[in-house]
């Protein structure tokens, strides 16, 4: 008993005098206070880069490979490209369809606007031009009592959407190298072609005529 009050004390003691030396020492050093807001963004990259290569991998969610690139027109701005493919030949995919496959390019030229940043970093505005074709087949089955046979109806269908609209958004570079894009906005959507499935509003939610929303986040590599 007394010597595992001995050792007690003893480490007791050792404690103490630890906090004490820690004490002493943070006294000595100099106060650093935690970086504002803006501090953090003034010291972000500042580098000039000659292009970004983005991916876009929440598009596979839809069956779809999307990516851009990114190449600098002036000090504060920069014209990014985006092209998507996607295709699908099993039923109940992410549209509801069938199969389809579908085009799609897009052109944003970005307007960096925070001050001392180049272009292809930081806060930007961009008016964008998209255009996007997609051809689907939808099924239809009913069972026919009368005759005792389940009848299928097959429809093919062809969609155009071309869309001109405005957006905001932030590209971040981490690193030197990593980049995480992401913006939102809208446009109008402008649908031609045929429909033989049924209401596009219904059979296919990203063709809608009139004003839509238009977002994208993506990752990326800046060089």
């Amino acid at each position: 008993m007394k010597r595992e009050r001995n050792l007690v004390i003893v480490l007791l003691s050792v404690f103490m005098s630890m906090g004490i030396m820690t004490n002493l020492i943070a006294q000595n050093r100099p106060v650093k206070g935690k970086a504002s807001f803006a501090e953090k963004f003034s010291r972000m990259d500042t580098v000039e880069r000659t292009g970004v290569f983005t991916s876009f991998p929440t598009n596979f969610v839809a069956s779809t490979l999307k990516v851009g690139y990114e190449f600098k027109v002036a000090h504060n701005k920069g014209l990014k490209l985006i092209g998507s493919f996607g295709s699908s030949n099993s039923a109940g995919d992410y549209y509801g369809l069938d199969k389809f496959n579908e085009y799609g390019l897009e052109a944003q030229l970005r307007f960096y606007v925070l001050k001392d940043h180049p272009a292809m970093n930081g806060l930007y505005l961009a008016p964008y031009v998209f255009d996007k074709s997609m051809s689907y087949q939808t099924s239809t089955s009913f069972y026919d009592y009368s005759n005792n046979i389940e009848v299928i109806t097959v429809s093919n269908a062809t969609v155009s959407n071309f869309s001109v609209g405005y957006i905001i958004g932030y590209q971040y570079i981490y690193n030197s190298t990593l980049t995480i894009d992401g913006f939102i906005g809208g446009g109008n959507d402008f649908i031609s072609g045929n429909n033989s499935g049924g209401s596009l509003g219904n059979s296919v939610f990203a063709y809608r005529n009139g004003i839509d929303l238009h977002m994208g986040l993506g990752i990326g590599i800046a060089f």
